[in-house]
């Protein structure tokens, strides 16, 4: 592999270059396979697995419970509000490995 340069600004043709370049590849093939990869993370989490993101951590869809309609106070006018119920839906999570979260802490 070749010792690319680490892009100085994070861009989807930035990522794609520096992929083209450290494995001598073109750069319709790192972009295939990047977009390949991001196929096979984003079918995992329809399908509801925590998917793996190398050491950084894991991705996945988490049911965020549904919520009962109450009264709430309009912070501005002191006024009673009424504030409506929610259906339960699915919303994206990332939890950084215990590693990472540890790298990142050194780094600062």
């Amino acid at each position: 592999m070749n010792q690319s340069e680490i892009p100085s600004k994070f861009t989807a043709n930035s990522i794609i270059n520096y992929i083209a370049q450290e494995h001598s590849i073109s750069k319709k093939q790192a972009k295939d396979i990047l977009d390949s990869l991001f196929d096979v993370i984003e079918k995992g989490i329809f399908s509801g697995n925590r998917v793996p993101l190398g050491n950084i951590g894991k991705i996945y869809a988490h049911r965020k419970p549904a919520t009962k309609e109450r009264k709430g106070i309009n912070p501005a006018t002191r006024e009673t509000i009424t504030i409506k119920a929610k259906p339960a839906t699915n919303v994206p999570k990332f939890t950084f490995s215990k590693n990472f979260k540890e790298k990142v802490k050194q780094s600062s």
